[in-house]
């Protein structure tokens, strides 16, 4: 194996594995959510304030 033929080979690896990262990503979006949930679409909290930083205006 010459130095260009081993480049090409690790460039087609490298290419095989960010195709094979972005396939997976994509089924993993694709797939419907497990049964873990109530709602099915819930949104998850990640953390942060719960409730906003600032406060409704008083009603008159």
């Amino acid at each position: 194996m010459t130095i260009s033929t081993s480049r090409q080979l690790l460039l087609r690896v490298v290419v095989l594995a960010g195709v094979c990262a972005t396939v997976a990503g994509c089924v993993s979006d694709i797939t419907p959510p497990t049964g873990d949930t109530v709602g099915g679409s819930q949104m998850r909290y990640y953390g942060g304030p719960k409730s906003p930083m600032w406060r409704a205006p008083a009603e008159n």
